[in-house]
């Protein structure tokens, strides 16, 4: 019996945006999705990014890039006070999804916070907004004491069938010392969200915690849970096999020595070949495939960017089937702003396609 073994080969980079005077561009999150009709169908592919120097302010200054000819061009950009990391295609046809900042109901302490719920319905010309709710079984405390953030912060989401929604957040009920990872779900198209289990918390876990979640639907049916546990350190991954409602211990992302599996914003995607794709970074951007799908095990480790950069990436797979890949350069805690906005502006929003070859067995 043969193995076959692929590469991770990334293609040329394109800039996606070019931050100009005193705008900032980091912290990105890509999708991509068919518009149009019949034969004028066409992958529309979409990268979100803040424009403050932090994603986490409120409100959030986000800015949309959206390309129409496979990332060679940007041409549409829009600025939006929400910032959707991951978006699903709705029953109607419509996307949508979950702002990443939510804010406090009721004080620093509640057991109920506001959600803003996106949704385009012309293939993300126009947006709606409309004002949801999570509820938690107990107390959470705000993020950022005195900012009026929520507890717990939307990073990805899926379409579970059947009308339901799941999702996965991080922050903190009120008497946790370090980030919760949690499971949530909705039947009703983002207007309520209820907290079905903890995926994993451990005051000893890192220095900060169980957080930056990314859910994957994989090839044996579970769902893959990855996280960050601190700024260069290694990413752990936790797994159910009932849709949520218990999760396993979590472990380090198995395959790779732990020193090339840091360590920010982890990003997954299945791939309709039935394989399983992870992106991530600090230091650089990085990448590796589980080849059967499963995430059991990682190979094919590449690094898919160096230099200056946050580290966070967005993936999105296009309907050939292809990953495009989002980063940034520049990272804000590398200036001094204190003596002005940097000359040349640094920052900067990009992208590029990343195939999976297969180099012999």
């Amino acid at each position: 019996m043969t193995t076959r073994r692929y590469e991770l080969k990334a293609g040329k980079l394109v800039i996606v945006d070019k931050a100009e005077g005193e705008r900032l561009c980091a912290f990105p999150a890509a999708a991509a999705f068919s518009v149009g009709e019949g034969s004028e169908t066409f992958t529309r592919l979409f990268v979100f990014f803040s424009q403050t120097k932090d994603d986490a302010n409120l409100p959030p200054s986000v800015g949309l890039r959206m390309s129409d000819d496979g990332g060679a061009t940007w041409p549409h950009y829009q600025s939006h006070e929400w910032f959707p990391i991951s978006l699903v295609r709705l029953p109607d046809g419509a996307i949508g999804g979950p702002s990443f900042v939510t804010e406090m109901i009721g004080g620093e302490v509640s057991d109920e916070q506001w959600v803003r719920w996106i949704e385009s319905a012309d293939g993300g010309m126009t947006w709606t907004v409309a004002e949801g709710r999570l509820v938690t079984p107990v107390p959470m405390r705000s993020v950022v004491s005195g900012s009026g953030r929520g507890g717990f912060a939307f990073t990805w989401l899926l379409d579970m069938g059947e009308g339901m929604l799941g999702a996965a957040l991080y922050g903190y009920y009120e008497a946790d010392t370090k980030y919760r990872t949690v499971w949530a779900q909705s039947t009703d198209r983002g207007a309520t969200w209820s907290i079905v289990s903890t995926v994993a918390y451990d005051p000893q876990a890192g220095p900060e915690g169980y957080c930056e979640p990314t859910v994957a639907r994989v090839a044996d049916g579970t769902l893959l849970c990855v996280m960050r546990i601190g700024s260069n350190k290694p990413l752990y991954q936790s797994r159910s096999a009932d849709n949520g409602r218990t999760w396993s211990v979590p472990v380090i992302v198995p395959g790779p020595a732990p020193e090339l599996a840091h360590s920010v914003l982890p990003a997954l995607r299945s791939l309709p070949d039935g394989k399983l794709a992870l992106s991530y970074g600090r230091p650089g951007t990085r990448m590796l495939l589980s080849e059967d799908g499963s995430g059991q095990s990682w190979t094919s480790f590449a690094t898919t960017y160096e230099g200056s950069t946050t580290g966070y990436t967005g993936i999105a797979i296009a309907g050939d089937g292809r990953l495009f890949l989002a980063g940034d350069k520049g990272a804000n805690w590398q200036y001094d702003f204190s003596a002005g906005f940097p000359r040349p502006n640094p920052f900067t929003i990009w992208g590029r396609w990343v195939d999976i070859v297969e180099c012999g067995e």
